[in-house]
């Protein structure tokens, strides 16, 4: 497990529950857990860049008790229009189904992304994000074309 910026600031995973996947959906290979969206990070772009993610003895240990709590239920959420091409709206519109597990430990992990971020020297711009890994989705696998903003409300 380590801890990765690009766009966003994420959790590489080493493992995932493993589940027969429903029909039309198809794994994501590279798991991650999202602690903060790209968007949300933008402002921070700079501090980010300049910071050292590698694995000290206070993070793995932290991360192992923090990503190993999946919850046992699985869901799929759905978004329909979601455009295919934000930047080429002549491509039109497409509907997004994940399959995902949520992050039972919330707390937890808010807390550990809230103390990441006080190193960091930036404020947590998600603080109520909901935790949760993709697992598969209808797009290929393509993890950038999982839905994005799965909320509770998707479970």
């Amino acid at each position: 497990m380590e801890i990765q910026y690009k766009f966003a600031l994420v959790l590489k995973l080493d493992s995932v529950p493993e589940i027969e996947l429903p029909e039309g959906f198809d794994r994501i290979e590279k798991s991650h857990m999202t602690l903060i969206g790209g968007p949300a990070l933008k402002q921070f772009e700079e501090e980010l860049k300049r910071a050292y993610f590698g694995p000290t003895v206070e993070i793995v240990t932290t991360l192992r008790y923090v990503a190993k709590e999946f919850a046992d239920n699985f869901s799929i959420a759905t978004r329909d229009n979601v455009p295919v091409d934000k930047g080429n709206p002549d491509l039109g519109v497409e509907t997004r189904r994940t399959l995902f597990v949520p992050i039972s430990n919330q707390d937890a992990v808010r807390e550990f992304v809230n103390e990441l971020c006080e190193e960091l020297g930036i404020t947590n711009p998600e603080p109520d994000r909901f935790y949760h890994v993709s697992l598969a989705n209808t797009h290929g696998g393509d993890a950038w074309k999982s839905v994005g903003d799965i909320t509770a409300s998707d479970i």
